[in-house]
């Protein structure tokens, strides 16, 4: 019997022992495949996670390496958990991108070293190709709803830009050439370099530095031309007219399709009576087709709760790729003059209305008495609303005259356009107000278009996942009677029952 046994009770074990081997095979080739082909669904109601036609793409068609560095806590960065997926995702589509996670808490000297090489101030995700780096801060990938906070509650995300953000980066960083940006400066701008002014600039120097551009200064005065290789001029709150001499410099510059932004505030030049001064500009800005008016634009029905009906808040845009982002998201400007589309077009030049007023507001013109009572009345001296806070104007492409030997007209390239946006205020840009709303989009997608990357801006946030439950105190009741009394009586019972059944 037992020499019956002993080779059953071996074959027993040889075939347990082969099971085992074979399952333990088939578990590790399965988790092999599965770590080298597998699919990513996205379940969230806003398609936070999936990418973008566009995102894809650019993934695709990317030849450079580019090292993403994730620099966050999981338990201070409360959208941490979105950036790592988000960024899953994206590794997945792309080899060329390496994603890695540096916790400052956990490895101080690690942290140090990288704060060090890259200039990181806070939290933040930094995207690196070669010599160039792009380092998008928490502010620009989420933007919070305050509501809640001005309840005493903590403030919730309402929008996820995650995609938008680390898709800019991956192209500012692959770019051949970071754009040259240009501070004029002599007329009392605002200073770029001024970190602790409220009234400075810097913040609006370090969003183009995170776009990859190199930032200087220009002192326009006594110059022939803007400098060679200039890709962006930016005019920040003159306070001193500019000479005639200067303004055809910057005509030219534009004509031969130059960029610029111009922050054109509301300035009482001394001895004047109560006209704003144009900064010497308006002849430059009537010949692209723009008007700057002298007023100040006020919107009872959209001014801020215990500010004046001069500090406004817009949400009011017309169809263009600087506003494409913007909507359904207010800019705050808090005293701003008109600068409008001319009634009458400029031949060469296209300008268009980009931000503006609700039709309750107006250009108010008597200033002397809006600087005495602070409350302004409509009249017909008024410029009517909606009025125009902001707007761009592009010059038409037109193609060159070459030939080709037979006398036969060749391709020749096409003329650059110029590109030029006015904001009739400079202290929604400033560094005091640059955090409010949607200022900051608005300043980078006024950069991004005016430096001809549209691709930076063309791709929306997405709004949070928001599930809410509203409950009554007969359903709140209901609710506690079921959890703390019926579910433990239940529970008790049931022990009830099958203890008495096995007495029986």
């Amino acid at each position: 019997m037992d020499a019956k046994e002993t080779p059953s009770r071996s074959d027993y074990r040889a075939t347990l022992a082969i099971s085992i081997v074979l399952g333990l095979g088939i578990l590790v080739l399965v988790n092999y495949i599965g770590s080298r082909r597998y699919a990513r669904f996205d379940w969230t109601t806003t398609g936070r996670y999936s990418l973008s036609d566009k995102t894809v793409n650019v993934l695709r068609d990317l030849k450079t390496p580019v090292s993403v560095t994730v620099f966050m806590t999981p338990e201070r960065t409360p959208f941490y958990s979105e950036v790592d997926e988000l960024l899953k995702r994206y590794k997945t589509k792309c080899p060329m991108l390496t994603v890695e996670t540096l916790d400052p808490t956990r490895n101080l000297a690690r942290a140090k070293t990288f704060v060090e090489e890259t200039g990181v101030r806070n939290f933040a995700v930094v995207f690196r190709a070669g010599e160039k780096k792009k380092i998008v801060t928490e502010d620009r990938i989420v933007e919070y709803d305050y509501v809640r906070a001005r309840m005493g509650g903590e403030p919730s995300v309402k929008n996820f830009r995650g995609e938008q953000e680390f898709t800019s980066a991956i192209l500012a960083v692959t770019q051949g050439k970071a754009p040259r940006v240009l501070f004029t400066s002599g007329h009392g701008e605002r200073a770029f370099g001024a970190a602790r002014s409220r009234e400075g600039f810097s913040e609006v120097a370090e969003s183009l530095k995170a776009d990859n551009c190199s930032v200087e200064e220009w002192a326009s005065l006594g110059t022939a031309a803007v400098p060679e290789g200039a890709d962006l001029v930016v005019v920040a709150g003159p306070r001193s007219p500019f000479t005639e001499a200067e303004r055809d410099v910057l005509k030219k510059y534009l004509d031969s399709g130059g960029r610029a932004l111009l922050f054109l505030d509301v300035e009482f030049p001394p001895g004047a009576g109560r006209a704003l001064s144009d900064f010497g500009l308006a002849p430059l800005l009537s010949s692209m087709g723009l008007t700057l008016d002298s007023d100040v634009v006020v919107d009872p029905k959209n001014a801020l709760p215990m500010m004046g009906a001069e500090t406004v808040f817009a949400k009011s845009y017309r169809a263009h790729p600087v506003t494409k982002l913007l909507t359904g998201m207010p800019v705050v400007f808090p005293l701003a003059r008109s600068v409008s589309a001319a009634k009458a077009p400029v031949p060469g030049w296209k300008a268009t209305t980009l931000v503006e007023t609700s039709a309750d507001g107006w250009g108010e013109t008597n200033l002397k008495d809006l600087e005495k009572s602070g409350r302004p009345a409509k009249d017909d001296k008024d410029v009517p609303g909606p009025v125009s806070l902001a707007a761009a104007v592009e010059s038409d492409e037109a193609p060159g005259a070459a030939t080709e030997g037979g006398g036969k007209p060749a391709e020749a390239p096409k003329k650059k356009r110029g590109r030029v946006v006015v904001f009739g205020d400079a202290d929604w840009a400033s560094n005091a107000g640059i955090a409010n709303a949607a200022n900051r989009l608005l300043l980078t997608s006024a950069a991004n278009w005016a430096l001809e990357r549209e691709s930076l801006v063309a791709i929306p946030p997405k709004s949070a996942d928001r599930v809410a439950v509203t409950l009554t105190r007969r359903d709140i009741g209901q609710v506690a009677f079921v959890v703390m009394l019926l579910l433990p009586l239940a529970a008790i019972a049931m022990g009830i029952a099958i203890w008495a059944r096995r007495r029986k």
